[in-house]
């Protein structure tokens, strides 16, 4: 079963979203498209996780097609919960497919993901705990849970304790090459401080952290990341890096990533670039991505992506690139329905690098 095959079997899932008269997750495009920082709707002055209230406000204002029973046309949630106490939560389900050549079709209807956020203003303003807990699939795992002071009305910012590293673009889809061969996905978290600027144009944050990507620590050694950005209201350019010392052997990442909106398009791009020690000598790789969102009308977006994959920059045999077409449909607040086809291609000796995949996927979140 090939990719027009595969397409087939999310067709009446596809047509009923297309009737269906009825906010989408805090993904990068999000960000070029409304010309903010990713901290000016997170919590998290990196991006993802709990909504802070204009972020709330602006998904169900801004990205719905339209407010359930709501005359007044504002939004009807802003994860406040008293003075101190703010909540969130996300919850993905998905009915997914996939053809690897010479390999038996599967579906899979699962959980993708449920988390649940909590943020708790200790001294509003200053200082407060964050917590984010990924409770499906399978037992309740803690990805990030940190101390953040936030002085100088938020001009400066200092995180201690579980996070995800600041490094490239915060892409929702953990498959994409760039966030499996970098390792910094939403799997990884780390233990250790960051310490972060944000001025109106410049953003920069630079995190020392264990290592191990959330495992006990193995050595003395330490990782130092670093994420630097310029915004402006139509388009965004910035750089990465990171540096992991360990026993095993070194890791060097460098990458640099950029986002401009021209009409009703708002585009990504990233390159990265990894050196990693070996027995036999140092082994470069390289991952792109390039990105465009078109949001067809309020509530519909329609994204298209290409990626490139290069294990060992010193042959060309084993490239490996994906081709991905998801169309999203924000039908009333605090509900998406996305639907998407990826096409893989890789070295002929390895089966699962020339895939198919497909899938339609229940997004809600608060």
């Amino acid at each position: 079963m090939r990719l027009l095959e595969v397409a087939s079997r999310v067709v009446l899932t596809l047509t009923l979203v297309a009737l269906w008269p009825l906010q989408a997750a805090g993904e990068p495009y999000l960000a070029v498209q409304s010309g903010l920082k990713c901290g000016t709707c997170h919590t998290n002055p990196t991006g993802g996780g709990k909504r802070k209230a204009f972020g709330a406000a602006y998904a169900q204002t801004e990205l719905a097609a339209r407010l359930w029973s709501q005359g007044d046309g504002e939004a009807s949630w802003n994860g406040e919960i008293g003075r101190v106490l703010a909540v969130g939560a996300d919850m993905r389900a998905a009915l997914s497919g996939e053809d690897v050549p010479g390999g038996a079709r599967e579906s899979e209807l699962a959980v993708s993901r449920a988390t649940v956020y909590a943020a708790v203003d200790a001294i509003p303003s200053l200082l407060a705990l964050y917590f984010d807990e990924q409770v499906a699939p399978g037992g309740a795992i803690n990805r990030e849970g940190y101390a953040l002071l936030t002085p100088a009305q938020g001009k400066y910012t200092f995180k201690a304790g579980r996070f995800f590293l600041p490094y490239g673009l915060r892409l929702e889809d953990d498959s994409a090459f760039v966030r499996q061969a970098t390792g910094v996905n939403f799997a990884t978290p780390d233990m250790g401080v960051e310490a972060g600027i944000e001025l109106p144009r410049w953003s920069a944050q630079l995190a020392l952290t264990n290592g191990t990507g959330g495992a006990g620590e193995l050595d003395t050694g330490k990782q130092t990341s670093l994420l630097a950005s310029y915004v402006l209201s139509r388009w965004r350019i910035g750089v990465s890096y990171n540096f992991n010392n360990a026993e095993l052997g070194d890791r060097e990442m460098r990458g640099v990533f950029a986002g401009i909106k021209t009409g009703a398009i708002a585009w990504l791009a990233e390159f990265d670039r990894i050196t990693d020690d070996t027995p036999v000598g140092a082994q470069t790789s390289t991952a792109g991505l390039i990105e465009g969102n078109w949001r067809v009308r309020k509530g519909d977006n329609l994204k298209i992506g290409y990626e490139r994959f290069d294990p060992d920059d010193a042959g060309s045999a084993d490239l490996r690139e994906r081709w991905s077409v998801v169309w999203e449909r924000c039908p009333v607040q605090m509900l998406q329905l996305r639907i998407g086809l990826r096409s893989y291609t890789g070295p002929a000796p390895l089966p699962a690098t020339n895939r198919d995949e497909a899938f339609a996927e229940l997004h809600v979140y608060l």
